[in-house]
């Protein structure tokens, strides 16, 4: 397995590799898109924040990457009318450039790339919510040769998604959806209902534990242990991922400043390099805890992407206890 990590600029490149990075994705915007079609998003973070300043910079990621992969996203949940021909065009560069894979989520831009012969770049997207084996041989048919695999996945339905031909990528680390991203109507441009304490005027109320969920998914309010983002954490599932084949651990936050970036990746390496020694579920747990504090969120699984690996060992579901403002829940909440 190989640990994919989230970058914005080519002198991210260095610091990523060293801290045990295998693989790269970013997002590039293509010239003259805002002229064209104004806001409409090219991919799923298009801020410029999170994008890669240009064509040349990206020439600069490649060749520093080296024999590490890049890839690019394209992966926009829909398209305005007529914009095909510039995004079929634009990936074209992006593989002249040396993009390893094009991340798509939209199905007429992989029908489209597949018509201009760039099928076999195609990894398709988490947005596209490919979540069966059935789903991942009708994306294989269209040439496409990975699959991102949504967060809300556990790892019997994972395993369950292997098909000949294609790679597979599981999120590893930061940064949790409430709901399917898939299927949501919601953007990350503007904060959406699922991470706001409001709907409308009055304040939500709703059980603890769902306030407390809810808060680990947004990296615990955006808080840090020992430099370390605490945030949505699928390092424990390394042993099972590895005897399923999947191929790439994604590391989430091409936003991020790098700081953060470099530690995700640390302690993806770390837990990567535990398992590939044979460490159980336990030992990779401990090894993270010790370097990256925060055991009482570990504990109880609180921030699991796979709370399955630990089925066996969670308690049974407790009944609702009480109803608090999720603001308070979140505040009150030991971190």
């Amino acid at each position: 397995m190989r640990i994919l990590a989230p970058l914005r600029h080519s002198d991210e490149v260095r610091p990523l590799a060293d801290a045990g990075a295998g693989e790269f994705y970013c997002g590039v915007l293509p010239p003259g898109w805002g002229a064209a079609f104004g806001s409409a998003a090219v991919h799923r973070r298009s801020t410029a924040t999170a994008s890669v300043p240009g064509l040349d910079d990206l020439a600069r990621i490649v060749a520093r990457a080296g024999a590490r992969p890049v890839h690019a996203t394209l992966n926009a949940t829909s398209y305005p009318a007529g914009a095909l021909p510039m995004l079929v065009d634009f990936a074209r560069q992006l593989v002249d450039a040396g993009v390893a894979g094009l991340i798509v989520a939209e199905l007429e831009l992989v029908l489209a790339l597949r018509d201009a012969g760039l099928a076999a770049r195609v990894h398709l997207s988490s947005l596209a919510t490919c979540r069966n084996a059935g789903a991942a041989a009708f994306w294989r048919r269209l040439g496409v040769t990975r699959i991102v695999l949504p967060r809300h996945m556990t790892l019997a339905e994972i395993e369950a998604t292997a098909v000949p031909g294609v790679e597979r990528e599981v999120f590893a680390l930061n940064d949790g959806c409430a709901f399917e991203e898939g299927t949501c109507s919601t953007t990350h441009a503007f904060r959406p209902f699922c991470m706001d304490d409001r709907l409308g005027e009055g304040a939500t109320r709703l059980d603890e534990r769902y306030a407390f969920w809810r808060w680990t998914l947004d990296n615990c309010g955006s808080r840090q242990s020992r430099g370390y983002t605490l945030g949505p954490c699928g390092l424990c599932a390394l042993p099972r991922l590895a005897a399923m084949g999947v191929a790439s651990l994604k590391v989430v936050g091409r936003e991020a400043p790098l700081a953060r970036k470099v530690a995700s990746v640390r302690l993806a390496a770390l837990a990567l390099d535990v398992a590939a020694r044979g460490g159980t579920r336990e030992a990779i747990r401990d090894a993270v805890v010790a370097e990256r504090g925060a055991a009482q969120l570990c504990a109880g699984a609180h921030l699991c992407y796979y709370p399955d690996v630990w089925a066996d060992r969670l308690p049974p579901p407790r009944p609702p206890r009480r109803v608090v403002p999720i603001a308070a829940a979140g505040a009150a909440t030991p971190c």
